[in-house]
């Protein structure tokens, strides 16, 4: 059965009206069913791709901050699950609700530029930026408790702090800004591709209900 919106005075009579949460279920057990994978791809493993990225972003910030701190072993599980595994849940949960949700109940309801668009901000602001802010605290912290570099007092030196910031940042600036753009663009084409596959699979099962029905129709005998 394929899904469709329409309004109540519309519906044809032997309409089944399902909630959104409903409707959603129903096609994920399509998609998840689908037996060409090739149909289906992005919809299946788009968010896990985006957030093995967001996990292999964190990753390398926080390897960058805590090499130049000589942080070694030191808190590393504690600074690995902030800035590694929470923008990685982050970024998959944010593209499944905001982005693949809407796709997947209103595939013509919105431009696709703008879903595309809309995608790439949620995975550049959690994947890259949410870490890039956060890691340089936590190192500094951990820098600080453990004594393995010396670290200025936000209270008292600020500038110092700033400087020393900006001193350990500065060699990783072209490699974030490459890997904002190729993450930004990564992100538009796997969107792309789920809002292209999931209006294609929509087609494939009207195309099945049409030929179900002529199927199931009464044949006409001619004398």
């Amino acid at each position: 059965m394929a899904l469709s919106r329409a309004k109540t005075d519309d519906l044809p009579k032997d309409a089944v009206v399902i909630t959104e949460d409903q409707a959603l279920k129903y096609q994920w057990k399509i998609i998840t069913a689908w037996d060409k994978i090739g149909d289906v791809w992005s919809l299946r493993y788009g968010p896990g791709i985006l957030s093995a990225m967001a996990a292999g972003t964190g990753a390398y910030i926080n390897n960058h901050y805590r090499t130049k701190l000589r942080l070694g072993g030191h808190g590393r599980l504690s600074s690995y699950l902030p800035i590694v595994a929470v923008p990685a849940i982050f970024t998959m949960l944010a593209h499944k609700f905001f982005i693949q949700r809407p796709i997947l109940l209103n595939p013509l309801g919105e431009c696709p530029v703008c879903i595309q668009v809309r995608s790439a901000f949620f995975q550049t602001s959690l994947g890259i930026v949410y870490p890039t802010i956060l890691a340089p605290f936590a190192a500094f912290m951990f820098a600080t408790r453990c004594y393995t570099y010396r670290i200025p007092s936000i209270t008292e030196n600020p500038r110092e702090v700033f400087q020393l910031w900006r001193k350990i940042t500065r060699p990783i600036v072209p490699a974030l800004g490459t890997i904002i753009c190729l993450q930004a663009l990564i992100t538009m084409f796997l969107t792309g591709q789920e809002d292209k596959q999931n209006f294609n699979l929509m087609l494939r099962m009207r195309e099945i209900e049409h030929q179900l029905e002529e199927e199931h129709l009464p044949q006409r005998i001619d004398f």
